[in-house]
């Protein structure tokens, strides 16, 4: 997966005002997580479109069928990680790091937020690759849910410009290796416990240019999509939508362009984000540890 076009521009919560401030928060409550995730800060540096997107998209993430889909991909990138790689056991590395038990818990509650976030918004932005290839898909009635924040503490980030060298240096591998313009939100999560983030990303790095890795991924963004086209309350973005609510041609064309890059990295997102799951779920007694 590669980059069609420079580094995105993303329009950070601090920098968000006026209307688009106000949807950041929605998609906050809607989700039930804490912050807003890149996604949407690059697909706010269109108002335009992003009022739109937003229009379209909330309906269907006051579908239970939405979160039952999601919970589907989750379970599916776990299950393949599980089933075709070979995970160590990151606990034990914790511990051996010298992490207190109260660290511990918090690193595995940390990887449980982004377990449950990837997969939401894996589906999501299938929804959104799948309403520019089918526009006009018949919406249906779903099943209502409220959704109450799930995880409420904010993550605290180690971000780039203000990390040691050798996390640092961590990071700019990670991005050379998935071929991304930025550092996505969890990595920099990890920075906190940079031991731990050494020996994720050293056990991790090997499986990510390999066919089988490769196979998995493709394999679960079709998924995605298959389930996207299923969602009760699809989203409806066809070119004459998105030129009514004066989204320019060039515009359409790179959100369009985002979007696939970020399906793509997304997919390898929920992969790797089983991997450290699986790998914390070793059953090391936390008392060990402290």
């Amino acid at each position: 997966m590669t980059w069609k076009r420079a580094r995105p521009y993303l329009l950070t919560e601090k920098e968000a005002s006026g209307r688009i401030g106000e949807i950041f928060d929605e998609i906050k409550q809607a989700l039930g997580v804490p912050y807003v995730n890149m996604l949407f800060e690059a697909l706010a540096s269109y108002p335009a479109f992003f009022v739109l997107f937003w229009a379209t998209a909330k309906p269907a993430l006051h579908t239970q069928e939405f979160f039952i889909y999601s919970e589907r991909l989750g379970a599916e990138a776990y299950t393949r990680m599980h089933n075709y790689f070979a995970v160590p056991p990151l606990r034990s590395d914790a511990a051996a790091a010298n992490h207190s038990t109260e660290a511990q818990a918090e690193l595995q509650e940390t990887v449980e937020l982004y377990h449950y976030n990837y997969s939401v918004l894996l589906l999501l932005v299938a929804a959104l690759v799948y309403a520019f290839e089918h526009p006009g898909t018949r919406i249906r009635e779903g099943t209502p849910v409220a959704i109450d924040s799930r995880y409420l503490k904010r993550p605290i980030l180690v971000e780039e410009d203000e990390a040691p060298l050798a996390t640092r240096r961590i990071y700019d591998d990670i991005k050379r290796t998935l071929r991304t313009p930025f550092l996505n939100t969890c990595y920099m999560n990890f920075g906190r416990w940079p031991d731990f983030l050494g020996v994720f990303w050293e056990s991790l790095k090997p499986l990510l240019r390999t066919p089988l890795y490769e196979h998995n991924r493709l394999a679960l963004r079709d998924s995605a999509l298959a389930l996207a086209s299923s969602l009760p309350k699809p989203l409806q973005l066809s070119n004459s939508q998105m030129e009514e609510a004066g989204v320019s041609a060039h515009d359409i064309d790179s959100v369009i362009q985002l979007s696939e890059s970020f399906l793509n990295l997304t997919s390898k997102q929920a992969l790797n984000i089983s991997f450290a799951k699986i790998g914390l779920e070793d059953r090391m007694p936390l008392e060990l540890a402290a």
